[in-house]
C-alpha cells in the first residue's frame, strides 16, 4: 500500500511539472519580435518605424512558407481606440502594414489563416510595463 501511495504522489507531482511548465516556457525570436502559441503554430510580431510585422512559424519556432495565407490585426492604441487592419503578404515568411507611427499601440490580436487553419494570438506591445505608473 506505500509503495501505492508513493508512486501516486510521484505520478502527481509529475503532471504537475509538466503543466507548469507549458504554461511559462519561452519563445525564441527569429525576427527580433514577440512570440506566442497560436494553436498548432506560433506568431511572431515586430513593430519598428511605423511598420507592423508579423510573422507565421512552426511549432520549434521557424518561419513557414506562408504561400496564400491571410492575415489581419486589431490594434489597440493607449488612449482605446481600435485599428483594424489587413496584412498584406511579403509573399515568403511573413506579412507587413505600415502604421501611424506617432500613436502608441498597447493590445494587438493577430489572426492568421493557413492550410485551412486559423492561427490567433494576442500581444501587449507597451515597452516596460510601467506606462501607467511611475517609481
Amino acid at each position: 500500500m506505500k509503495k501505492i501511495t508513493m508512486l501516486f504522489a510521484l505520478v502527481l507531482i509529475s503532471s504537475l511539472s509538466i503543466f507548469a511548465q507549458k504554461e511559462n516556457h519561452k519563445h525564441s525570436s527569429p525576427h527580433g519580435g514577440i512570440v506566442k502559441s497560436a494553436g498548432d503554430y506560433h506568431l511572431e510580431i515586430k513593430t519598428s518605424s511605423g511598420m507592423l510585422m508579423v510573422y507565421l512559424l512552426d511549432g520549434n519556432e521557424k518561419s513557414l512558407a506562408i504561400g496564400n495565407a491571410t492575415a489581419n490585426a486589431t490594434l489597440q492604441t493607449e488612449d482605446g481606440q481600435v485599428v483594424t487592419l489587413a496584412l498584406p503578404s511579403n509573399k515568403k515568411d511573413g506579412f507587413m502594414a505600415m502604421i501611424d507611427k506617432n500613436k502608441k499601440f498597447h493590445k494587438a490580436i493577430i489572426t492568421v489563416s493557413f492550410n485551412g487553419k486559423t492561427a490567433n494570438a494576442t500581444f501587449d506591445l507597451v515597452e516596460d510595463g510601467h506606462s501607467e505608473h511611475k517609481h
